[in-house]
């Protein structure tokens, strides 16, 4: 019995994608009824990698 799927990053990543396009605003709630399922402190931990990847990708951008 393997129990119910998780969420990963990747369906997070999708349901940022999803609501940005929609003008809503990227937080766990709006996250987790676009995705219809997930515990809100996974959500909150991808978003978190997200951010951070997305920061890091901002930082190397930059000319000093």
């Amino acid at each position: 019995m393997a129990g119910r799927p998780g969420i990963t990053l990747v369906d997070v990543a999708r349901a940022c994608i999803s609501l940005s396009r929609q003008g809503r605003r990227l937080g766990p709630c709006n996250v987790r009824l676009e995705l219809g399922r997930g515990s809100m402190t996974t959500i909150c931990r991808h978003l978190q990698r997200l951010a951070l990847q997305t920061e890091g990708r901002e930082l190397v951008g930059q000319k000093e």
